[in-house]
């Protein structure tokens, strides 16, 4: 979050211009996502993200109208007539069947675990997979939870939220909103996107290569001396992404300049739902039949955790072009989500693996929509793509995995060859 709270911040919206200097302090989505549209149109990012409360909201605020606004392109009018024909064919309503068998089915991994260790404790292996396999699919169900995606009321929402992604997970969800909202406003812009900002531990564009020995730079040494072998290490690393996200959770719960007021209302309860989830995981520690096994089973589980999860949303951001701050600031929301993004090839496994987020296109264009639709919404976007010539690229595991490699290595030769 921006350390300049009163820094004047104004949006266009719908041919509107708004100040939202004050407003941005009290926004519940976080500052970030505010702050990477200041003097910049958000009309489409907003509709992205917000339903009719949001719409209501806003007609409450003082905007200016804008004299001689730019027009829309055509292919912009024609996704927001898109956007408007998939919601009057409802598939931005959550299923209640699926969301509730997926809810149960996803949790029940979780306890499945915690039963293994009440019943017959020297399995206490097994325990740690289903637990481990439960804070995978526990990640993708906080985030439908946080993109209000499982029920069509934000407050019930936000309730799963907490208790899938705080209690069961450990990671906070303002953090993520935070984070995670901000990463969908300008997805892939470097010194924007939080996400693809992941010093000391890789560098995926040569424009961040001089980063590395400066003052500035996270790390320092130990940055500029593992950077030349970062395609090397990724995939052992991922089995700690786990471990990071809780750290940086506690951290901006133990750090309230990183949140805005909206966020430090709650701030009480978002500590209460983090310690008990580190009780849930003494629980269950408890369990084992020694302290070689407690050790065991705690690293299994976040390893599995985090590896599963980390395999995942490596894939679809990150082997994709990247754009300077520049070129972020003046692409359109269409140029900017379909230059940045790309899906991982469906299946049933996949499908479930992923959590839909191996359908990060529609995704990111229509992030409320609930992950049973995005298959539906498939062959619509590919369309709709195909008549505009807009990219969409879409590739299966394997092609993914090596195309993230593939970057990470050249951009480590990039810098080695850069080296005096």
């Amino acid at each position: 979050m921006s350390a300049q709270k009163n820094a004047k911040l104004l949006v266009t919206i719908d041919d509107k211009l708004y100040d939202l200097t004050a407003f941005k302090e009290h926004h519940p989505g976080g500052s970030g996502i505010l702050e990477q549209y200041h003097e910049k149109d958000a009309s489409d990012i907003f509709r992205a993200f917000h339903g009719a409360e949001g719409h209501a909201k806003l007609a409450n605020m003082k905007g200016v109208p804008i004299k001689n606004p730019t027009p829309a392109s055509q292919r912009i009018n024609d996704f927001r007539k898109l956007r408007q024909q998939l919601i009057d064919e409802g598939y931005f309503r959550p299923n209640p069947v699926y969301q509730t068998l997926k809810s149960i089915t996803t949790v029940g991994l979780v306890f499945a675990g915690i039963a293994v260790l009440m019943f017959a404790p020297k399995f206490w292996l097994i325990g740690a997979i289903l637990v481990g396999i439960g804070y995978q699919q526990l990640g993708w169900l906080g985030h439908d939870a946080c993109h209000h995606g499982l029920t069509p009321w934000r407050k019930v929402n936000n309730f799963l939220a907490y208790f899938f992604g705080n209690v069961l997970s450990g990671f906070s969800v303002n953090w993520w909103k935070d984070r995670h909202n901000t990463h969908h406003a300008i997805t892939n812009v470097l010194d924007s996107d939080p996400d693809i900002d992941n010093l000391p531990l890789f560098v995926w564009s040569r424009f961040d290569l001089l980063k590395l020995g400066t003052p500035d730079c996270r790390g320092g040494k130990m940055a500029e001396n593992i950077i030349p072998f970062q395609h090397l290490y990724f995939v052992p690393w991922t089995v700690t992404l786990k471990f990071i996200w809780c750290f940086q959770t506690v951290n901006f719960l133990l750090s309230p300049e990183y949140q805005n007021r909206s966020f430090r209302k709650v701030l009480t309860w978002e500590r209460v739902t983090i310690i008990a989830h580190y009780l849930l995981v003494l629980w269950m520690l408890s369990m084992t039949p020694s302290i070689l096994a407690a050790i065991g089973f705690f690293f299994i589980s976040e390893f599995i955790g985090g590896s599963g999860i980390a395999l995942i949303v490596f894939m679809n951001h990150y082997a994709c072009e990247q754009l300077q701050k520049s070129e972020g600031k003046d692409a359109d929301f269409l140029i900017l989500q379909l230059t940045t993004t790309k899906n991982v090839n469906p299946g049933i496994w996949m499908d479930w693996f992923a959590g839909g987020l191996n359908y990060q296109i529609e995704h990111h264009l229509f992030p409320t929509i609930p992950r049973h639709n995005l298959c539906k919404v498939k062959p619509i976007v590919e369309q709709f793509c195909k008549k505009h010539n807009l990219p969409y690229v879409s590739q299966n595991y394997k092609e993914c995995l090596t195309a993230v490699e593939t970057r990470l290595a050249h951009i480590a030769e990039t810098y080695v060859k850069s080296k005096p």
